[in-house]
């Protein structure tokens, strides 16, 4: 059930129907506010295909990621109730197993250098007993909790469904003013702030946004992925491989097999390349044989700071933008649409280091 706000609600318009855009407009919801989505399904979004994987354990030499004691226990409580609220499954939380690259990565785990709270969400086991038929090592590895994945296309279109119960979603491009190319113009469009039914504007495009006249100036490093749903017969394991690429259950015999990263040909089509180096990388970590289902490939909102751009627009104080999840977009959204909307709401400070006042000066360099 949505709160009653104190304050006359204001209206907001979020452009975007993928991951940060249905978080970011739930939550407004929740909270009593006045929201518009506009979805356009003739873009591409890559929320749709992306793997959806959280895990607090990242990067070659395996420490916990950024913020991982405030964005873990957030997503673990509120991905089951957004379940039960948009009456459909696909929070998954299953463990993942990393094996050791190198002898040196299993003799530094072996050492005395690893952070004590390092055990809060993993565990190293020295040999692959478990795992002998499954992966190509002796070497062991480390064995994190706290981890799953998101089947984000059910979520969306989960998402879909609610806001157009509630006659919130509109499926088509927002309207270009004065016959623009581009969304909206703040100057004549958008009531200031303070105004009776004062209207905000947030953009939630991933990619689409390094087009964007009011936030190119932001440092985004957009990267290509691409993923293999594959079957490998006669084969069951109920956790998630990472070491390379990842294999995710799916059920059955069925799995998911990514990512690749390529910073040039943006685009959403598949390659052969892409497909022989996930099948190069599979056929090095694990030893079943698999044939391949379908592949799909997306362009990642990601940053050249690897934190997300949230707040509003230097100049046009009614204009936002939630983006730059990049590739751990499950782990970042829940948290900081939370604190987006307290932000909106009510006037509680954004973290410094997702604020896009942090880029104010590049702003000014290019007005």
């Amino acid at each position: 059930m949505s709160k009653v706000h104190p304050n006359s609600p204001k209206n907001y318009t979020i452009i975007g129907q993928g991951l940060a855009g249905s978080l970011l407009a739930y939550m407004l919801i929740q909270e009593g506010q006045k929201v518009q989505i506009y979805d356009s399904p003739d873009i591409p979004s890559s929320s749709k295909i992306a793997a959806g994987i959280y895990n607090p354990v990242t990067g070659k030499r395996l420490v916990k990621t950024w913020l991982a004691d405030k964005l873990f226990p957030f997503l673990e409580e509120f991905y089951p109730k957004l379940e039960t609220d948009l009456k459909a499954k696909f929070f998954h939380p299953v463990p993942i197993f990393h094996p050791f690259p190198d002898t040196a990565t299993q003799k530094f785990f072996k050492s005395d250098h690893v952070a004590d709270d390092f055990s809060d969400f993993a565990t190293a086991e020295f040999e692959n007993i478990y795992r002998k038929g499954i992966v190509n090592s002796t070497l062991g590895g480390i064995a994190i909790s706290h981890t799953g994945w998101v089947d984000l296309k059910v979520m969306l279109a989960a998402f879909r469904e609610y806001f157009l119960e509630r006659g919130v979603l509109v499926e088509k491009a927002p309207p270009a003013p004065r016959g623009g190319a581009f969304p909206f113009d703040l100057e004549s469009k958008v009531p200031p702030l303070g105004a009776e039914g004062a209207s905000v504007l947030i953009y939630c495009q991933g990619f689409e946004s390094t087009k964007n006249p009011y936030f190119n100036y932001l440092p985004f490093n957009p990267v290509k992925g691409e993923i293999l749903d594959i079957n490998i017969p006669k084969f069951d394991i109920q956790e998630i491989i990472n070491q390379g690429v990842f294999v995710i259950p799916l059920g059955g015999n069925q799995y998911r097999l990514g990512a690749t990263y390529t910073w040039d040909e943006l685009d959403n089509i598949p390659t052969e390349t892409g497909k022989s180096s996930l099948t190069e990388k599979y056929q090095k970590l694990m030893k079943p044989s698999m044939e391949i289902l379908s592949h799909q490939a997306g362009v990642r909102p990601a940053t050249k700071d690897r934190r997300p751009f949230i707040g509003m627009h230097p100049e046009f104080e009614n204009i936002g933008i939630f983006n730059g999840l990049g590739s751990k977009g499950v782990s970042l959204a829940p948290y900081f649409a939370k604190q987006f909307v307290d932000f909106l709401v009510y006037q509680k400070e954004l973290h410094s280091e997702v604020n896009i006042n942090r880029f104010a000066s590049l702003y000014l360099g290019v007005k």
